[in-house]
């Protein structure tokens, strides 16, 4: 080489010397293809230990338990008790309450349970059966208009770690106790109600979805995320929905290195499949100024029903409108049941129990504000001056635990809320699939054909010819499909882009191959900027690549009999450039490659023959 020549010619001093010439130049080194960045709101976002804030800044984890130190815990979501008509007589022809047009009104998950107005003799009537709902925050000040009404990030974590996730990057644009605080008796202290936690702030700003567009925009700045997700955007206006998901279409392209996954918009409570044709054409709607980036990103629907929450992770304070709110409904039901099991000092307890958990506003009744905290004695009275945070966990759960385990119809209430909290968009173990799929198979196989983990069953359970209408639109933007199959449970039934009319970018594996090669090719080459544009170089270049690709081709990321099949690499005067790009700077590298596309139909053809 004319470097190791040149250095023969400097000698000055006699004596050996060895001088080493590299035989294989550098190799290329794939870059990870399963990070994913998330957006949303968090408890707080801070560094406990240096008190730094992170809010709007892509930090990067690798489990819950760093999840929950640095961006806190999951947002306090309120339910009410709403009672309802007394079923029907069956002669009336009328559905029973909590089911058919009734539920259907609702849109949410709901159950008839009659509830007796008897007392302890066991004397009395039926009382109507009641049904559990999602509400606004019962504590103002609420949510402002635009942002998500139920925040779902730490779910969507949970979630996400379950199906295989691993690295990724949080953003997190703001605190749930901006404008929300936790229900919870004292008098909530937002700032220091949990120790060792960092002062929250509030990043909202006009308009009202700007603050995931701040935060969609810090995570632009990321270096390594290959996937954005957002799954508290379904749940924003049509508006608001279409700027987010038009931005995070805007970013791919530019960037060229990330698939943004989106959920469809409402799809936490499109549980039917004209809902679903409605929010998939809602969908296209709001994606349609960046058709031309389409082959960026790629949509999952129905929402899913997930086991992640528990009734072990509801409690009260769910339902507890406050001591100025209406507790009447929850405070009769509860009462009367105790009533009707119990009796002498143990429906004393229970009534002070739920007068504790569930106190009567003076509009409703005599006003019961005591506090109460149980023991190995029995319940007994707290005093709620200046109590650490500690203490106030822990007479939470106790009051809890006494409430589910002294009335079935509060167990049953807590159940009804973890059904309903359960209910998630695809997104966010989505990611995490990818993650488990690349990881066992490679980029370039489809991350379908898998069943995913946390999961009962699809919002909706969609059949054959409704997929149709999602795989194979007219507009070519299809939505892949989330199926319920007998013994596997929800398996992920397509693998396509939004840009399903392209013979080039139809397949989800194609377009993340491609920003695999394309970025890993990127990084490397970074060593050669500035280096001589000449021979030497480009057959450096040249040899990399062909290395990297080789290496793709065996591992079955490309295909072709053998490796020339598979892909060529070609970097030279008078092939990529002329003499005028050499005299610009320019040193240009054209690589063409045979991509993988998944067997998305399989046709069997039988015929019989008759023997001779």
């Amino acid at each position: 080489m004319a470097t190791a020549t040149s250095s023969y010619l400097k000698r000055s001093t006699p004596g050996v010397y060895v001088t080493e010439i590299e035989a294989f130049g550098s190799s290329i080194v794939g870059v990870a293809t399963a990070v994913p960045v998330f957006v949303g709101y968090t408890q707080c976002a801070g560094n406990p230990t240096t008190g730094e804030p992170l809010y709007n800044i892509p930090y990067q984890i690798s489990s819950m338990t760093e999840f929950t130190t640095y961006f806190g815990g999951p947002a306090s979501q309120a339910y009410a008790v709403t009672v309802m008509p007394p079923p029907a007589t069956p002669s009336s022809g009328a559905a029973p309450a909590g089911s058919g047009a009734a539920a259907a009104a609702t849109n949410i998950p709901s159950f008839h349970a009659d509830y007796s107005t008897a007392g302890a003799s066991g004397s009395g009537s039926a009382g109507p059966g009641f049904i559990v709902a999602s509400t606004p925050f019962l504590v103002a000040p609420t949510a402002l208009p635009g942002e998500p009404n139920q925040f779902n990030l730490y779910w969507q974590m949970m979630l996400f770690f379950a199906n295989g996730g691993g690295t990724c990057y949080i953003v997190s644009v703001g605190s749930y106790w901006a404008n929300e605080f936790p229900i919870a008796p004292p008098n909530p202290v937002p700032d220091t109600w949990f120790a060792g936690q960092i002062e929250v702030g509030n990043t909202s700003t006009t308009p009202p979805n700007a603050g995931l567009l701040v935060g969609l925009a810090a995570a632009g700045c990321a270096v390594g995320p290959t996937m954005t997700v957002i799954p508290e955007a379904c749940q924003l206006d049509l508006d608001a929905y279409g700027s987010v998901v038009q931005a995070m279409l805007a970013q791919a392209a530019a960037l060229q290195d990330r698939v943004a996954i989106f959920d469809l918009p409402g799809a936490m409570t499109a549980r039917t499949f004209d809902a679903l044709t409605q929010a998939q054409t809602n969908f296209a709607n709001q994606i349609a100024p960046q058709m031309a980036n389409l082959s960026y990103g790629v949509a999952y629907a129905p929402a899913l029903n997930t086991s992640v929450v528990t009734s072990n992770d509801i409690l009260y304070t769910n339902l507890d409108a406050g001591s100025t709110g209406d507790n009447s409904v929850v405070n009769n039901i509860l009462t009367t049941q105790a009533a009707q099991l119990y009796g002498g000092a143990q429906l004393a307890t229970l009534q002070g129990a739920i007068a504790s958990a569930f106190p009567l506003a003076a509009a409703f009744g005599t006003a019961n504000t005591a506090q109460y905290s149980v023991d190995a004695s029995g319940y007994t009275a707290y005093n709620a001056d200046n109590p650490d945070n500690s203490t106030i966990g822990q007479w939470q759960l106790s009051l809890d635990n006494l409430l589910v385990n002294a009335l079935p119809v509060f167990a049953q209430i807590e159940a009804q809320i973890a059904k309903a909290m359960n209910v998630a968009p695809a997104s966010g173990m989505i990611a995490g699939l990818w993650a488990k799929s690349d990881g066992q198979s490679g980029v370039w196989n489809a991350p379908a054909n898998i069943a995913l983990a946390s999961v009962n069953a699809p919002l909706y359970s969609m059949s054959d010819s409704e997929q149709a209408g999602f795989n194979l639109p007219t507009n070519g933007q299809a939505i892949d499909i989330l199926r319920a199959q007998p013994g596997r449970g929800t398996v992920v039934w397509g693998a396509r882009t939004l840009d399903g009319n392209s013979n080039d970018y139809r397949y989800l594996q194609v377009r993340r191959t491609l920003i695999y090669v394309e970025q890993s090719i990127k990084t490397a080459l970074q060593n050669y900027v500035f280096s001589a544009n000449d021979a030497t170089t480009w057959a450096t270049v040249t040899a990399s690549v062909g290395a990297f690709l080789t290496d793709l081709w065996q591992q079955g990321g490309l295909m072709g009999a053998k490796a020339s099949d598979a892909f060529t690499v070609t970097c030279g005067l008078g092939s990529t450039m002329t003499s005028q790009d050499v005299l610009n700077g320019y040193m240009l590298v054209a690589v063409t490659l045979q991509m993988i596309h998944p067997g998305e139909f399989i046709e069997l053809t039988f015929a019989q023959t008759m023997g001779s």
